[in-house]
């Protein structure tokens, strides 16, 4: 995590202030510990956890600079989403919507931001606008795709 965007002084403060992050090096003829526990088969890894230790999100290889804040906050309302704690995980995902809209992790952003508003208002509404707004934005997406029952909710 030397060199790209793991060198930039944003991303390190970034990393820093909202994570534990934790690097070792991986001999892969004789996988260290932390490799074979949490399975690392190439690297960069990274790895979202909530405080409890369960894995929330995962990514693996290079990502340029957006890409990998969209990540970091997509695993970040990944954790809040999976807790169902819903309503704080919609400014989460908007977050990578609005800051990154061009990064690979935000059509997922997208996806989860209109369920969890599902799931936080009961409105069949929000899965409309899911639907809408990843075939606008993302249409070559598989979350697009996955989005496509919601196209039968009237807008």
């Amino acid at each position: 995590m030397n060199t790209g965007p793991y060198s930039d002084a944003a991303v390190a403060d970034f990393l820093h202030e909202r994570f534990v992050p934790v690097r070792t090096e991986c001999f892969w003829d004789n996988p260290t510990e932390l490799m074979r526990r949490f399975d690392v088969k190439w690297t960069p890894t990274f790895i979202v956890h909530d405080p409890e230790g369960k894995e929330h999100h995962r990514f693996v290889g290079y990502v340029p600079g957006d890409d990998l804040f969209a990540h970091l906050w997509l695993g970040r309302g990944k954790i809040l989403y999976d807790l169902d704690r819903y309503a704080e995980a919609i400014p989460v995902f908007d977050t990578v919507l609005s800051r990154h809209p061009d990064a690979g992790a935000a059509p997922e952003a997208a996806f989860l931001r209109g369920v969890s508003g599902y799931k936080s208002t009961h409105d069949p509404k929000e899965l409309r606008k899911t639907y809408d707004l990843l075939t606008a934005r993302y249409p070559q997406s598989e979350w697009a795709r996955r989005s496509e029952p919601y196209s039968a909710i009237p807008g």
